[in-house]
């Protein structure tokens, strides 16, 4: 269980940086870690991966941030990614392609954790939308940095040649979630998705774990009422998870409580072979709807969303 962090400087142990809870499924409590960049929790998550999959052992690997954006962005990225793949793949390929980390240089060779993710952000608005009226992504640490960046939230849902794109998800709504566009401020999210997404895009994609790897729900589709899912071949499964939407344990730091409560949560329903529940079609969608459809598709799901 990851909580991550799309911060540009080295911090742990803290508030507001990045926490990694993990053990066996049979342990008494996880371990909890906090690597000061990006690069180094990636680098924690591949070693664990890897002596997993050698065991021919199975891992859930959930990070709190978007998978996906709202239905329709896809479409805005689709002419920058060549060859025909499904809307998430779109915006998982341009992020990993576009966004760069650990800009700049620290002595001894340490991650900077200094990335460009706003220089991303306004290279997406600038591309498709109005000058007079810029969107998606909005608000700045420091206002006026980035002319295509407007500080306070376009008007929703924001129109451009191509459609128009909600503020929210459909999972985001249920979880009560902020908007993936926004990109600072208290509860904001937009920096942890576009940091997040191209580790998961390397993760996932690359040679090491490509074969034995799938993403719920785009890869696998919604979990049966009964009979096999997921193919025996599927050593490690990603799912997005949404923190606060389980009380943390007590913790002197929330983000670290945060971490160990959503672990202890999937353990326990694991314990009970319950947690295949949790990746069934959620209540109020239903099977072949075009809600369903988007949500397959293009936004995805956050695992233990409340109905």
């Amino acid at each position: 269980m990851v909580d991550w962090s799309g911060g540009d400087r080295r911090r742990a142990n803290r508030e507001d940086c990045i926490w990694i809870a993990h053990a066996p499924a049979t342990a008494g409590a996880p371990t909890t870690v906090s690597p000061p960049s990006r690069s180094e929790a990636e680098h924690i998550i591949r070693a664990q991966f890897r002596s997993i999959v050698a065991a021919n052992r199975r891992v859930l690997l959930c990070a709190d941030f978007g998978y996906g954006y709202p239905g329709g962005f896809a479409s805005l990225l689709a002419k920058s990614v060549p060859g025909e793949l499904p809307p998430w793949r779109i915006v998982w390929r341009y992020l990993g392609k576009q966004v760069r980390d650990d800009l700049g240089t620290k002595p001894g060779g340490q991650p900077t954790n200094r990335n460009n993710r706003f220089d991303v952000a306004s290279a997406i608005n600038a591309s498709v939308s109005n000058p007079a009226s810029p969107g998606p992504f909005w608000c700045l640490f420091k206002p006026g940095g980035y002319p295509c960046i407007p500080q306070k939230k376009p008007q929703q849902p924001f129109t451009c040649a191509s459609g128009n794109v909600a503020a929210l998800r459909i999972t985001d709504r249920r979880a009560k979630s902020d908007t993936p566009f926004r990109l600072f401020g208290t509860g904001s999210v937009g920096g942890q998705v576009l940091t997040g997404i191209p580790r998961l895009e390397s993760i996932r994609f690359d040679s090491e774990f490509a074969a034995c790897s799938a993403v719920w729900p785009f890869e696998t589709g919604w979990a049966p009422s009964e009979g096999t899912w997921l193919d025996s071949e599927v050593r490690i499964f990603h799912a997005e998870i949404y923190p606060s939407v389980r009380a943390p344990l007590p913790d002197a730091i929330k983000d670290r409580g945060q971490v160990r409560a959503m672990w202890h949560w999937a353990r326990d329903l694991d314990a009970r072979d319950l947690l295949i529940n949790e990746f069934a079609i959620p209540p109020g969608i239903a099977s072949g709807s075009s809600e369903d459809h988007t949500i397959r598709r293009e936004e995805g799901w956050i695992l233990g969303c409340p109905p």
